[in-house]
């Protein structure tokens, strides 16, 4: 920057030198240009206005001599009129008074014409031609002035000069006039007075005094010289009247002028006239020479002044060049160490976070730049660096103060529901209400939809859930284990086109992602619109399809849970206490622990299509054959299906059909060091997979499932089965029953009875055993369930 400032001050000085020579350049030569013609009309308009004032006098004797004058003065003034025409250049103001004055010489021809008709007096006419010669003085003063200094004080001798010669001349007037009228009055005498006065001073003070010394011993030489002490004489004489009068007897008569002075007069002011117009070319030649001189010393500043700062702006480029290079170099290696500092501070916080001990000095080095401003700015960026790491240290220590905090609390909690989850098992099993049932299978559902919130806070916290199998678990048990925990979810229908197990590890939390994903879909859906959940084997894996019919989202919110999905942030949860992506994080965290990849679409319903890909390393094509599970199974997770039972009210979790091979046999309890959480019994595999299909309950709320025909299914029910006859056969042992409008309104019977509660868990236990089953009809038919009320 301070080199383009140079550069451009150079420029701008170098342009106003050549600009200021350019114009004194251009003023010269049209000063020179116009001064000749100028002068030449200046002087034939005195010798005119001498001749005009004699022919009106005289008309016989100076006619001849006015028409031969007019002729050169017409010559000369169209000269002096057709200059701004011309091609001629000049500055504003010089073109202006040259214009001017040509307009007031266009008057001449009626000055000419008042002479000829004899209708102007001899001042009239004297006074007219006066003020056209006064206007050229005015314009030759304007052109004197070049715009140099020492020009302009050069040319105040000049200008005086022709002042002193235009008072001569208008003696010579009136000494002409007086010789041809014989008569000079008081008047003329004091304008001659005053005339003579003007010249004497303009020669003594203005031009002698101030010419070169070589002009001015040739203005003294002329005045010291006959010619100008006759002219002077014939002044005095006029002046003091001696001569001019004759002696009649009666006085002298003041206003007579006789001729010889006249002849005396016009013998020296000749000589006088031209000698002065000499001096005066001489002193313009002088005067051109000077301007000339005055030009050139500006052209060779110019250039030496160019010249010069041409090399000092390359000089201070030059070392700009190499000062700028230098402190580029430091300040770029400054800046790498920067980004250096920038790129491995958050590795160094991250490991930081995850709690290795990291050497801060080797692993983030200090920066090093010496002790000027560079160094100083390098110094504070240490200081920066260590302000961040032991404010990072103090946030790391305080967050992981708080995701442990979280984790304790939260498993504190899973401990009570695993605790009430037993508790709720042990009791649905001693009962055989339908209203007791009803209403422990509603709490049931409640606690695995509350397990499920605690494993987002450990998650959250950055635990893992201990839910565990040691067994690979059917697809459809898994979806119908995230179906259960979803609040509405009899709005879910699934799909399952092929017979597939996953992995052991991964069934717990491909459970807590499909039940994060299947109950966000039938939170932003409207009911009673459905949610389609679909499963199938593709070339990568397992593709789970959970496709809603809710408001849907914008692309730009798509493309951030995309986002989210395949990079998910460092989750700080008190910095994410306000968000409402909670369960997307959860999502994100899981499928990135599995290598699971989730992706949002727009669905063509206009809601929202989740796209599952489970790699092909959880996916199992079939279980190995196990042996009995022991009856501690039974609190495993999830609960042993019942669908046997039917008009049961409750969740899907625990009230699913059987599946021909795959059996879920409890849920989880209390966590123990020595035991697993739970287990999974698979009979051998079959040489063809036996195609499944479940769904929600459609139509009238229940939910089909269709088995293979070899399998054993549980005891059908029976209406009425477990009823006393006298109780089946409302009529039976009674007399006068009260109308139905006489009799109180009673609330309907249980639709579920002890009787069937009971076969249900004994072949529930014969199953476990590995005990054939008793041969029922087999049942396709759910129970439509109680809606859950929504919790807050």
């Amino acid at each position: 920057m301070p080199s383009v400032t140079l550069v451009a001050l150079w420029l701008a000085s170098s342009a106003q030198l050549y600009t200021d020579w350019q114009r004194q350049k251009d003023r010269n030569a049209a000063s020179n240009a116009a001064a000749r013609p100028i002068m030449a009309a200046f002087f034939d308009l005195q010798e005119e206005r001498r001749l005009s004032g004699a022919e009106l006098a005289d008309p016989e004797g100076y006619q001849k001599a006015l028409r031969a004058q007019r002729i050169r003065t017409d010559a000369d003034v169209t000269t002096v009129q057709e200059l701004p025409d011309s091609d001629w250049s000049a500055p504003d103001d010089i073109r202006a008074n040259v214009v001017q004055v040509g307009r007031n010489l266009r008057k001449l021809s009626d000055y000419r014409a008042a002479v000829d008709q004899r209708t102007a007096s001899q001042q009239q006419t004297f006074d007219r031609y006066t003020a056209l010669i006064s206007g050229q003085l005015n314009v030759f003063t304007t052109l004197s002035h070049v715009g140099l200094p020492n020009i302009d004080y050069l040319a105040r001798p000049a200008i005086d000069s022709v002042w002193g010669m235009e008072m001569i001349s208008r003696e010579n007037a009136l000494f002409t006039r007086g010789s041809v009228t014989g008569r000079l009055s008081g008047t003329e005498r004091g304008q001659l007075a005053g005339w003579i006065g003007s010249q004497h001073f303009l020669y003594d003070n203005k031009v002698v005094p101030l010419v070169p010394d070589d002009q001015a011993a040739l203005y003294r030489k002329l005045m010291a010289g006959g010619a100008w002490k006759q002219k002077a004489t014939a002044e005095q004489k006029v002046l003091s009247g001696t001569g001019t009068g004759t002696d009649n007897g009666s006085g002298t008569d003041a206003d007579k002028f006789s001729k010889g002075l006249g002849t005396t007069w016009s013998d020296s002011v000749g000589p006088v006239t031209a000698q002065l117009q000499q001096l005066n070319s001489t002193y313009s030649v002088t005067l051109t020479a000077a301007t000339e001189k005055e030009l050139d010393a500006m052209v060779r500043r110019l250039i030496v002044t160019s010249v010069m700062g041409a090399v000092a702006v390359l000089v201070v480029v030059l070392i700009s060049a190499l000062l700028t290079r230098t402190l580029r170099r430091r300040i770029a290696a400054l800046r790498v160490a920067a980004l250096d500092l920038q790129t491995r501070m958050p590795a160094v916080v991250e490991r930081l976070r995850s709690g290795d001990v990291v050497d801060l000095d080797a692993e983030l080095p200090a920066i090093q730049h010496g002790d000027d401003e560079l160094g100083q700015l390098g110094q504070a960026l240490n200081l920066a660096r260590h302000s961040a790491l032991d404010t990072t240290m103090a946030q790391v220590s305080q967050f992981r103060g708080f995701e442990k905090l979280l984790q304790r609390i939260a498993r504190r909690t899973q401990l009570l529901i695993g605790l009430q989850m037993k508790k709720l098992s042990e009791l649905e099993r001693r009962h055989e209400d339908p209203e007791v049932l009803e209403g422990l299978f509603d709490l049931d559902h409640l606690t695995a939809r509350l397990r499920r919130y605690e494993e987002n806070l450990v998650i959250l916290g950055g635990g893992q859930p201990q839910r565990r199998w040691r067994k690979p678990v059917l697809l459809l048990d898994v979806l119908r284990s995230a179906q259960s925990e979803v609040q509405d979810y009899r709005r879910i229908q699934i799909d399952v086109e092929d017979r597939v197990w996953l992995a052991e590890r991964a069934v717990g939390l491909v459970i807590h992602v499909l039940a994060e994903l299947m109950e966000n879909a039938v939170g932003f859906s409207r009911p009673p619109t459905p949610v389609e959940v679909y499963a199938a084997r593709v070339g990568r894996g397992l593709a789970v399809e959970i496709e809603d019919r809710g408001v849907g989202m914008d692309p730009e919110q798509y493309d951030e849970a995309n986002r989210l999905m395949t990079e998910p942030p460092r989750m700080d949860v008190m910095s994410r206490a306000d968000d409402v992506r909670l369960g997307l994080y959860v999502v994100a965290r899981l499928a990135r622990a599995l290598d699971i990849q989730v992706e949002l679409r727009p669905s063509s319903f206009g809601g929202t299509r989740v796209v599952v890909l489970i790699p092909d390393e959880l996916v199992v094509e079939a279980a190995g054959p196990t042996g009995p599970v022991p009856e501690a199974a039974d609190t495993a997770w999830p609960p042993p299906p019942e669908a046997a039972v039917a008009d049961v009210a409750g969740p899907p979790e625990h009230r699913t059909a059987p599946d021909a091979d795959t059996l879920v046999t409890g849920r989880v309890g209390p966590p123990t060091a020595a035991v697993p959480l739970s287990d999974v019994w698979t009979p051998p595999p079959r040489p063809h997979p036996v195609p499944q299909t479940a769904g929600a309950p459609r139509g009238n709320g229940t939910l089909r499932v269709e088995v293979a025909p070899d399998v054993q299914p549980l005891p059908k029910r029976v209406r009425l089965a477990s009823l006393a006859d006298e109780l089946r056969d409302p009529n039976a042992g009674l007399g006068a029953q009260p109308t139905d409008e006489q009799s109180p309104a009673r609330r309907p019977a249980p639709t579920r009875s002890g009787a069937t509660i009971g076969a249900f868990q004994r072949q529930s236990r014969m199953v476990r055993r590995d005990v054939p089953p008793t041969d029922h009809e087999p049942t396709d038919v759910l129970p439509q369930r109680r809606r859950i009320p929504t919790e807050d």
